[in-house]
Parts: structure tokens; C-alpha cells; sequence
């Protein structure tokens, strides 16, 4: 009897500890405005519950807490924030210049976190960006999805690193293309990556063969053990056992190191490819090396759209407008502004940035968009191109993209549906803080 009580008592203990602690969490809520979680159907004079920089529920029916502080947003429109996928926001100027990365490289060594115009792009709505090492040959580097939370130091303003790895497939150089050049940027990729094929059966074959050794050498000291402990005669004590050789380690190379994890699916390769034929060639790659493929810009996917929906292949597709774009590019020379909604129609994973020539541009991400419903993509799926879908191809979906209960609280509140030209951005919270509120009109 006494043990039953003692569980009771530390279970009333427990509960009042979780309790005290919810009742010191900051909660917010966001009420009477048309909620458009995304990932599910619109909900008209709903909720969005917060609490300590999380979404804690969305509805109808959410009870409100009392002392929760809550935001007013009747008349207006509840979403998750935008995602630019394609911005070069936070990146020194003159970086788009440079024409050879190296797989190992890292966007987040070369950020600059009091780069000018990320406060503009984050009154657009727009609370993340996927920033990439520019390049236009080979292997660029290693991605990251950031924040736009006014962070001063690079590491801060990460959200996930190592996203992605960039690479490009028949980008021109000096705006000069031929068919031979393009074929030479498959065929180094290839390469590179039979390379790291062998690479990683040589440290696989190491580990083996060092596991062996650990495993033999164990046992011969266990069997001196047992002839010590028996006391053996002088002779038997003396004898040596087997002699055991240490395998030699491989060296360690930093490029085959990281597209090691590209072949082992760690880490999605992300191929920047125009063309029909090299969209073909990289998706001929990744069903060769088996890894996941992220086709990135796709001018002319449209053309080749039920063969990357057949081979299951996400894109972020973009821009939408060439004017977003540095022209005049012979990449660009089939651009359709149709392309993303085809894409999409045909049931590719479709994502939309904007493609800029420099980090303002991912204000214009939400315009993208409206650009490609504007030339035949459905509006649903054109909101989703910039919020869920982005998240999904980039690997932060569990934490951003849409307004589900545990999530991160980046949220947006509109005058007016998203993608209409006529709404404004009223308030940004990153996090559950709020990080922007438009100014009224004088």
C-alpha cells in the first residue's frame, strides 16, 4: 500500500512539474483570420495557437488559453512563410562570378550575415532561403537552407546544412555552348563519381579488414590470458602469438568524402541542367549511381515532363521570368513560362524560385509564383511551390513549409490571399517573434 502511494505522490509531482512549465511558456494566439495550413484544407475564422516559438494547434476550435497574448487577424489571411529555393541572398557580391567550386566547399563559410536587402526580402513574406555556391562548371559545393531571423553570425542563421550538393550539367561559360562541351561536363561528372564509388569500396573494404583484425588480435590476447592464468611452463609462456598486421588506412579525400554521402543518399546531388539532353543525363546519372536527384532550374522540363514524373524526380523549376534572370543566357533560349505548371500537371514534385541575379531578388518570389498561375499552374499548387514543396525537396518539412501542430512558428499574416497582387504583408513571425509589422499608411 505504501509503494502505491509513493507512485501516486511522484505522479501528482510530475504532473504539477509539466504544469509549472506550460504555464511559463509564452503562448500566442493569431485568431479570426482564414488559415491556409498548406498541407491541408483552408479554415475560415481559425486559430493558430503558439508556444515558445512552436505551433502548438490550428483550427476552428482551438481553446485559447487564458493570458495567452493574441493577434488580431480578422479579414486577413494566415500562412506559413515563403521559401525562395533558388537565392543567392547572404552571398558576398561577385561570388556569382566564380566558374569552379569543389564539392566540399560550404556556402555557410563564405556568408555574409550583414549582407544589404535581406529586411526587403523578409517584408515580402519570405522567412527562408536555400543559398548554393555559384558556379557555372562542375561540382559547385555544399547548400544550405537559412533564415531570414537578422542573426549576426553565418551559423545562426542556418537552418540545415549540407541541404544539398550543387552541380551543373551544360551551364555555358562566357554565354558559349556546343554539344561537345556538354557532353564533356556529363561524362567529368561520371568520372567523378566512378571515383567515389571506389573510393568508398576501399574505406569499406579498410573497416572490414580493420573489424578482422581487432577480432583476431582480441582473441590471440585472450588465449595468452588463459596461459598465464594456468601458469604454464616457461616455453609455452614465452611463445609469441600469430603475428597480426594492422591493415594501412586509405587516405581521406575531402571531395569523395562528401559525395560519399551523395552515394549512400545522405545528401540529395542537385544538378543545375537546361537542356532535354542534360535534364536526360542527369537523371541518366542518378538511376546509374542511385542517388537522389534534385533537377534544379529545368528551363526545358517541360518537353521531357511524364519522363521526370515517370522517374519520380523533384525539381525547382525557375525562373519563371527571364527578367529575374542575368540575360542574355543561351540556356534561356526555349524558356517557357508554362514550364513549372506543366511540370506540376504532369505530377512532378514542383517547386518555384526566383532565380535572381542577386539576393533582392528572392522578394519577388511570391510575383514568381503568381507569374506561373498567371501562365497555367494551379493556384494551390503555385502557394505550395513556395512554402511545403521546397521544404520537402530540401529536407526542412518537418520544421518549416506549412502550419501544422509542432512545427516551427514562421508565419505570415496578409491583407489579402497570398498570391494576389493587391495583398500586402502585414506581419512576419519567425519562431513565434514577430520580426515585421508593416508600417500604417500616413
Amino acid at each position: 500500500m505504501t509503494e502505491v502511494k509513493s507512485v501516486c505522490l511522484g505522479g501528482i509531482f510530475l504532473l504539477c512539474l509539466l504544469l509549472a512549465a506550460s504555464a511559463g511558456a509564452e503562448q500566442i494566439a493569431i485568431r479570426g483570420g482564414t488559415v491556409l495550413p498548406v498541407s491541408s484544407n483552408p479554415v475560415s475564422d481559425g486559430i493558430v495557437l503558439i508556444e515558445n516559438g512552436k505551433i502548438l494547434a490550428v483550427g476552428a476550435d482551438v481553446v485559447v488559453p487564458g493570458g495567452a497574448r493574441e493577434i488580431d487577424a480578422k479579414g486577413k489571411f494566415i500562412l506559413p512563410g515563403l521559401m525562395d529555393a533558388q537565392s543567392c541572398l547572404y552571398v558576398v557580391d561577385g561570388e556569382p562570378r566564380l566558374l569552379q567550386g569543389a564539392p566540399d566547399w560550404n556556402v555557410i563559410d563564405g556568408l555574409d550575415p550583414f549582407a544589404e536587402g535581406w529586411e526587403e526580402v523578409l517584408a515580402q513574406g519570405v522567412t527562408a532561403v536555400y543559398v548554393a555556391p555559384p558556379a557555372r562548371s562542375g561540382i559547385a559545393g555544399r547548400g544550405a537552407v537559412l533564415r531570414l531571423n537578422g542573426a549576426k553570425t553565418p551559423a545562426k542563421l542556418v537552418l540545415k546544412a549540407d541541404a544539398a550538393v550543387r552541380a551543373n550539367l551544360g551551364v555555358s561559360l562566357n554565354n558559349q555552348s556546343s554539344s561537345l562541351a556538354r557532353l564533356n561536363d556529363y561524362a567529368d561528372l561520371r568520372e567523378t563519381l566512378i571515383e567515389t564509388q571506389a573510393y568508398m569500396q576501399r574505406k569499406r573494404r579498410y573497416e572490414q579488414d580493420l573489424a578482422e583484425y581487432e577480432k583476431k588480435k582480441k582473441a590471440e590476447q585472450g588465449k595468452e590470458d588463459k596461459k598465464e592464468e594456468k601458469k604454464e611452463d616457461t616455453a609455452a609462456k614465452d611463445k609469441k602469438p600469430q603475428d597480426l598486421k594492422r591493415p594501412d588506412k586509405p587516405g581521406t579525400d575531402p571531395t569523395h568524402e562528401i559525395l560519399g554521402k551523395v552515394l549512400d543518399k545522405k545528401i540529395p546531388l542537385q544538378i543545375t541542367a537546361h537542356r532535354v539532353q542534360d535534364i536526360l543525363n542527369a537523371m541518366r546519372l542518378a538511376e546509374e549511381f542511385q542517388f537522389s536527384l534534385v533537377l534544379d532550374e529545368c528551363t526545358e522540363g517541360y518537353l521531357v515532363a511524364e519522363e521526370i514524373a515517370r522517374r519520380k524526380v523533384p525539381v525547382i523549376a525557375g525562373p519563371v521570368s527571364t527578367s529575374f534572370a542575368e540575360v542574355p543566357q543561351v540556356e534561356y533560349r526555349n524558356h517557357d513560362p508554362r514550364n513549372a505548371g506543366i511540370l506540376a500537371g504532369k505530377g512532378v514534385q514542383t517547386a518555384i524560385g526566383v532565380g535572381g541575379r542577386d539576393g533582392l531578388s528572392s522578394k519577388f518570389v511570391a510575383t514568381a509564383a503568381g507569374l506561373a498561375v498567371a501562365n497555367g499552374m494551379d493556384k494551390d499548387a503555385a502557394l505550395r511551390a513556395i512554402t511545403l514543396t521546397p521544404a520537402e525537396i530540401l529536407g526542412v518539412a518537418d520544421r518549416i513549409g506549412s502550419l501544422d501542430a509542432g512545427k516551427d512558428a514562421d508565419i505570415l499574416i496578409m491583407s489579402g490571399p497570398p498570391l494576389d497582387t493587391a495583398s500586402q504583408v502585414v506581419t512576419v513571425l519567425i519562431e513565434g517573434k514577430t520580426v515585421y509589422e508593416r508600417k500604417p499608411s500616413p
